[in-house]
């Protein structure tokens, strides 16, 4: 009787690859976001009235103590 060799396909790498650098990609965003100091500071925008309120302290004093 002959002999017949049989032999298994190999799976393919690649898919194995792309999932590797999809992991990667996503630990370097998750590090580079915690590592990340915001650039921006935002501030509350007070709406406009027109008028000027008062410095509770002068800015500026000035003394004349010519004896």
């Amino acid at each position: 009787m002959a002999e017949i060799n049989i032999e298994r396909k190999k799976k393919p790498m690649w898919p194995w690859l792309i999932l590797l650098l999809v992991i990667i990609a996503l630990i370097a965003w998750a590090l580079y976001e915690m590592t990340d100091e915001p650039a921006e500071t935002e501030y509350e925008e007070v709406p406009a009235t027109g008028m000027v309120s008062p410095h509770p302290d002068p800015l500026m004093t000035t003394t004349n103590n010519n004896v």
